[in-house]
C-alpha cells in the first residue's frame, strides 16, 4: 500500500499496446439443471432482410471564424470530446448543417440515410462520390456570431474493411474482442433509432435514451414540481446487441429496451427566475447563508449559458456548470489589465449592461483557461435537456422517482411496451427490411439453495415455509462464533436516551450466545464527538455503541472519527431503537451487526462450490471513473481471516480515470495475500476476484492487465513461487435487460436464485444473469456476470453460477440474500464509507495537487487495528 503513490508518480506516458488480442474465457456449456422456470424478457429478436449493403461514409463538420488579427480558424464539432450539455450542443450543431447537406446529396431520399450526429453516417445505398468525397458549404441559417464566416461538410467513404452487409453478424462477435467488427452493430443501433430521432415528440438525449414530449397525451403519469420547476419525463434505452438466439450456429441481432424515468430541469430558464421559485430566496442573499447552501445542493453542477456578449444569440454560445456560490457582485473583486474592479463595474464597463441584483452572492464556474470566474446570477439562462442527479434531488423528489421506477413487474412491463410503441421503437416493421419481434419467452435455472447452520449445527429451513419469501430464514440458534463484549460504550445525544434500551441490547446480545457486560452510558453533550472518542480511546474501549435520531447530521463524523481513532463503533437510528423492544427481528439484525463488526460469526454457509480453499476477492467504486475532480473511494473484501468465511477489506483512494482499479490492484493484492497468510491462510487453491461496475470495453483490460497484476503480487508475496489458479469475474447491473417470472401467463418477480445463461447471452463468451435475492418493492433488476479468464481445469457454468449464489447469502447480518456476492457487497459498502469519510474530512493537499500517499494514509485503514475486522458491515 505504501507504494502506491509512488506508482502513481512514477509513472511516464507511454503508448499503450493495443488490448483485446488475448481470447478470453473459453465458452463454457450452460448449467444441465433440469429446475427450469418461464422466463419473460424485454428483448425482441430482430429479423433482418439478407444480402442488404451497408455503407459508412465518415463526416467531418467544421465551423470557420475570423481571428482579430484577420486570420481565419476552424472547429471541427464532428468529433466532439466535450460531456454533458456541451456535447449535446455539439451533435446539435451537426445536425443542423447535416439536414442542410442531406437535401443535396440524399436525393430527397431521407428514409435510406442514419447519421449519428457526430462523424459517421450509415447508408442504404452507396453514394458513388469517389474516395475523395464530397464537399458542402453553408454561410446563412448556422451562426450569429459577428465573426462567422461559413460552415463545411465533408463526406467521404470509409475503408471497404468498414464496410457491412446485413450477413455480417457474426463479423460483430468473437472471443478476442479487439478482433470483433461492430461496423454492423452500430449501423442497426443507428437504424433502429431512425423512427424516434425523427418523432417530432421525441427528444433523444446522448444516442440510446428517447424521451416522450408529451407522456401525458398517453395516459403516462409524471410528476411536476414548483422548486425549481422540474418536471419528470418517460422513455426508453434501445440497444442493439448480437446474443446467441435460439440456433447457437447462426447468432442473430436482438432489440433491448427498457423504461426510463427522469427528472429534469427546465429549459432556458432565466437562473434568477429559477432562483425565486425556490423557498426563502432573496435577491440579497449571501453565499454562506444557510438558504444559499440548500439551493446550491439543488443547483450544483448545473450547465448554464452567457445571457450576454458576442455569443448571446449565438447557437454556440459559451457554456459554464456551476461550482459553487461566491461574494456578491459589488463586492467581488478581481484583477484586469487596466487595474483592480468589481463584477458591477466590469458588466457596465464591458458589456453595457446594468446589474439589478448587486448584493446577491455570484456564481462561481471554471474560466475558459482553467481559472475561477464569478457571473452575475441574472445574466445566466438554464441549458436544456439537463438530467436530475441524485445529489440535486429533494426528498419529496427522490421518493417520487423511485415510486415511478418500483413499478411492479405486470406494470412495467406494460409501460415498457406503452412507451416503445410510442417512441416508434415497438414497431412490426422498421426502415422496410427489419422486422421486429415480440419480447422472447426463455428458461431459466432455478439453483439450489445453500445449507445454513448455527452453532451446534442446528440448520435454518430453506426454503422458509413460514415466511412470504420463501429465501427469508430465522435463526436455528445461537451465533456460531459469538465474540465477549466486555468494555463498550452506549452513546446518546444528551436529551435523546431510550430508556431500557442498555438492559434490552445486553439481554439479546447474551441470548444469542455473546458473553456480555453491561455498557457504560456516555451523553453527546453540544454536539462535541471528539472527546467521546478520546476517552474511548484512552480506556481502551472495544466498541462505541451510538443511538442517533434520524434527523441527526452526525453520521459522517462518527464515521470519520473511527478511522481517526481507530476505535470501532455501529450506529443506530433512534427510531429504530424505540422499535427494539416489540421487534423481534430488529433486536435480531441489531445483534447480528455488532457480532459481526467484533469479529465473530453468526452462521456458516455449506455449499459443494464454496469450500476453504478458495480466496474470494470484490472490487467495487460507488463513485464512477471518468473525467472531472477526484478522488474516487475504491472498496475492496476478501475472506481473508482465519476464518474462511468471514471477510475484512477497507478502501482506497485513487484519481478518478476511466481505470480505477489498474493503479491500485496489485499493491492491494499483496496486502490481501500478506492479511491471508498472517492469519494462516497460506496457499488457496484457486483466487477468485469480481470487479463489479465494469464495461464491456473494459474486458481485455482486465484479462490482459489485471491478471498478470495479480500474478505479480501474488509472487512478490511469496518469493517467486507458482501462483494458484485464477479466476477473474465482471459484474454489472447497468444492463438493461430485465427478466421476469411467467407462471401460467401471469407475470411476477424472479424467484431468488434464479439464473440465465442462454439465448440472452453473448454467443462467444461466459455470461449469466442471475437474480441473487428478492426486490423488496418494485421488479426484481438482475446482475449480470461475464467470466473474463480462469485456468481452473473443472471451471463449468454450474459451479460459477452456485458459487457465486451461494456468496450472497454469506451477509450474516440479514438473514436473506443480498443482490451480489457478498465479497463485492461488501466492497461497495467501503467504497461508501471511503467517500463518506473523505467528504468530512477532506483530501491533503501539496503544492496545490491532492496528495494521493498522505491521503491514503491519513484517512485510510490500511494501518490501523480495525483494517483486520469487518468495521464496515
Amino acid at each position: 500500500m505504501e507504494s502506491l503513490t509512488a506508482s502513481m508518480a512514477g509513472a511516464t506516458v507511454v503508448e499503450k499496446k493495443k488490448l483485446g488480442l488475448k481470447p478470453l474465457a473459453a465458452k463454457l456449456p450452460k448449467n444441465p439443471s433440469n429446475q427450469v422456470v418461464d422466463v419473460d424478457t424485454n428483448i425482441r429478436k430482430l429479423v433482418i432482410t439478407k444480402n442488404q449493403p451497408i455503407f459508412k461514409y465518415s463526416i467531418k463538420i467544421e465551423y470557420f471564424y475570423r481571428r482579430l488579427d484577420g486570420s481565419e480558424c476552424s472547429v471541427e464539432f464532428s468529433r466532439s470530446t466535450k460531456n454533458g450539455t456541451g456535447h449535446e450542443e455539439d451533435k446539435d450543431r451537426c445536425q443542423r448543417v447535416y439536414l442542410m447537406a442531406a437535401k443535396k446529396f440524399a436525393a430527397g431520399d431521407a428514409s435510406q440515410f442514419f447519421y449519428d450526429r457526430q462523424a459517421s453516417l450509415y447508408t442504404l445505398k452507396n453514394l458513388k462520390i469517389g474516395q475523395e468525397g464530397k464537399a458542402f458549404e453553408f454561410k446563412n441559417d448556422i451562426s450569429k456570431r459577428a465573426n462567422f464566416l461559413k460552415a463545411t461538410l465533408t463526406i467521404k467513404p470509409v475503408e471497404d474493411s468498414f464496410q457491412a452487409t446485413t450477413n455480417d453478424i457474426t463479423r460483430c462477435i468473437s472471443s478476442c474482442p479487439g478482433l470483433s467488427d461492430k461496423t454492423l452493430l452500430e449501423a442497426m443501433n443507428n437504424i433502429v433509432s431512425g423512427p424516434a430521432i425523427n418523432n417530432p415528440e421525441v427528444i433523444t438525449i446522448g444516442s440510446c435514451v428517447h424521451y416522450l414530449f408529451h407522456p401525458e397525451q398517453y395516459g403516462i403519469q409524471t410528476h411536476s414540481y414548483s422548486a425549481g420547476e422540474r418536471y419528470s419525463a418517460v422513455g426508453a434505452t434501445k440497444a442493439v446487441k448480437v446474443m446467441e438466439g435460439t440456433d447457437k450456429q447462426n447468432p442473430s441481432l436482438f432489440l433491448v429496451t427498457e423504461i426510463k424515468d427522469t427528472l429534469f430541469h427546465p429549459d432556458d430558464k432565466n437562473l434568477l427566475d429559477l432562483f425565486k421559485t425556490f423557498q426563502g430566496f432573496r435577491t440579497d442573499m449571501k453565499a454562506n447563508s444557510p438558504g444559499a447552501q440548500n439551493l446550491l445542493k439543488a443547483c450544483e453542477g448545473l450547465d448554464v449559458y452567457m445571457d450576454y456578449g458576442a455569443g448571446a444569440e449565438a447557437q454556440e454560445r459559451m457554456v459554464v456548470s456551476i461550482k459553487g456560490f461566491g461574494e456578491p457582485a459589488a463586492q467581488c473583486f478581481f484583477e484586469t489589465p487596466t487595474g483592480k474592479t468589481n463584477v458591477v463595474k466590469y458588466f457596465q464597463q464591458t458589456y453595457n449592461l446594468r446589474i439589478q441584483h448587486p448584493n446577491l452572492f455570484t456564481i462561481e464556474a471554471k474560466g475558459p483557461k482553467g481559472g475561477k470566474m464569478n457571473l452575475p446570477v441574472e445574466f445566466l439562462v438554464v441549458c436544456n435537456s439537463q438530467k436530475v442527479t441524485t445529489s440535486q434531488m429533494q426528498k419529496n423528489e427522490q421518493k417520487d422517482m423511485i415510486k415511478l421506477s418500483a413499478a411492479k413487474p405486470h406494470d412495467r412491463r406494460a409501460r415498457t411496451d406503452q412507451v416503445v410503441r410510442a417512441i416508434g421503437l415497438g414497431g412490426k416493421k422498421i426502415n422496410e427490411f427489419v422486422d421486429v419481434e415480440q419480447p422472447i419467452r426463455i428458461k431459466g435455472v432455478q439453483l439450489p439453495y445453500p445449507k445454513i447452520s448455527f452453532a451446534g449445527n442446528q440448520a435454518a429451513v430453506l426454503p422458509n415455509p413460514s415466511s412470504k419469501i420463501p429465501t427469508d430464514f430465522n435463526s436455528a440458534g445461537k451465533f456460531l462464533e459469538a465474540v465477549a463484549l466486555q468494555s463498550w460504550e452506549l452513546c446518546y445525544i444528551q436529551g435523546q436516551e431510550v430508556r431500557g434500551l442498555k438492559e434490552a441490547l445486553v439481554q439479546e446480545m447474551a441470548r444469542c450466545g455473546m458473553i456480555v457486560k453491561q455498557p457504560d452510558v456516555t451523553l453527546i453533550v453540544n454536539g462535541d464527538l471528539r472527546s467521546v472518542f478520546q476517552n474511548a480511546k484512552d480506556r481502551k474501549r472495544q466498541m462505541l455503541f451510538f443511538v442517533i435520531p434520524e434527523r441527526s447530521e452526525l453520521h459522517q463524523k462518527i464515521k470519520a472519527l473511527e478511522q481517526e481513532f481507530d476505535v470501532l463503533t455501529q450506529e443506530v437510528k433512534k427510531e429504530t431503537a424505540d422499535k427494539f423492544f416489540k421487534q423481534p427481528q430488529t433486536r435480531q439484525n441489531v445483534v447480528n451487526k455488532t457480532n459481526m463488526k467484533l469479529g465473530g460469526l453468526n452462521y456458516h454457509i455449506t455449499s459443494p462450490y464454496f469450500t476453504p480453499d478458495l480466496l474470494i476477492v470484490g472490487f467495487e467504486t460507488a463513485s464512477r471513473g471518468g473525467s472531472g475532480d477526484g478522488p474516487v473511494s475504491v472498496g475492496f473484501a476478501a475472506n481473508m481471516m482465519k476464518h474462511w468465511q468471514k471477510y475484512c477489506g477497507a478502501y482506497i483512494f485513487v484519481p478518478r480515470s476511466k481505470d480505477v482499479f489498474g493503479p491500485i490492484l496489485k499493491d492491494t493484492m499483496i496486502k490481501i495475500f500478506q492479511t491471508a497468510r498472517g492469519n494462516g491462510r497460506l496457499k488457496p487453491s484457486e483466487i477468485i476476484v469480481y470487479f463489479n461496475g465494469v464495461t464491456e470495453g473494459q474486458y481485455s483490460m482486465i484479462n490482459e492487465e489485471y491478471l498478470p497484476l495479480i500474478k505479480a503480487a501474488w509472487e512478490q508475496n511469496t518469493n517467486g513461487s507458482q501462483p494458484p489458479k485464477i479466476t477473474l469475474i465482471a459484474s454489472s447491473k447497468t444492463h438493461n435487460e430485465r427478466l421476469y417470472k411467467n407462471e401460467r401467463g401471469q407475470l411476477s418477480n424472479l424467484t431468488a436464485g434464479t439464473v440465465v445463461d442462454h439465448t440472452i447471452v453473448n454467443p462467444v463468451l461466459n455470461e449469466f444473469y442471475l437474480a441473487s435475492c428478492v426486490a423488496r418493492q418494485g421488479t426484481t433488476k438482475t446482475v449480470k456476470y461475464t467470466l473474463i479468464s480462469t485456468d481452473q481445469e473443472k471451471q463449468s457454468m454450474q459451479r460459477l453460477e452456485t458459487l457465486t449464489n451461494d456468496l450472497c447469502y454469506d451477509h450474516q447480518i440479514i438473514f436473506h440474500p443480498v443482490g451480489l456476492p457478498v465479497p463485492l457487497y461488501i466492497a461497495g459498502r467501503n467504497s461508501q464509507r471511503g467517500s463518506v469519510v473523505l467528504h468530512e474530512s477532506g483530501a491533503r493537499v501539496k503544492d496545490g495537487k491532492i496528495d494521493y500517499e498522505k491521503t491514503n494514509e491519513e484517512l485510510g485503514y490500511s494501518k490501523k487495528a480495525l483494517f483486520g475486522t469487518r468495521f464496515n458491515a
